[in-house]
């Protein structure tokens, strides 16, 4: 669990990042949880993107859905974006404990 003071140091740092995986309107199939699990493995911290065509669950419920599934930290949502990080312990760019 991250504190208060490491998920505002990850919100800033997630300001400049562009999203890597994109959510259309087939949801959150295997493929696109796949590729969430391969992105967040190589950087930590990530960006989602949601497709207006998306017709599913809400941001904040499929962000926890999202985050629960891969035993992730969701750092926040804003608009059609959600940010999540995991620790690699391999990595740990961010020097989060």
């Amino acid at each position: 669990m991250l504190d208060k003071k490491d998920k505002y140091h990850l919100r800033s740092l997630a300001n400049t990042l562009n999203p890597i995986v994109t959510i259309g309107k087939d949801g959150l199939t295997q493929n696109v949880l796949s590729s969430i699990i391969d992105a967040i493995t190589a950087h930590e911290l990530i960006k989602i993107s949601i497709l207006k065509t998306y017709q599913g669950l809400e941001l904040k419920e499929l962000a926890s859905l999202i985050c629960n599934t891969i035993d992730a930290e969701l750092i926040f949502t804003i608009g059609r974006v959600i940010v999540i990080y995991k620790k690699n312990k391999e990595l740990n760019r961010y020097g989060i404990k």
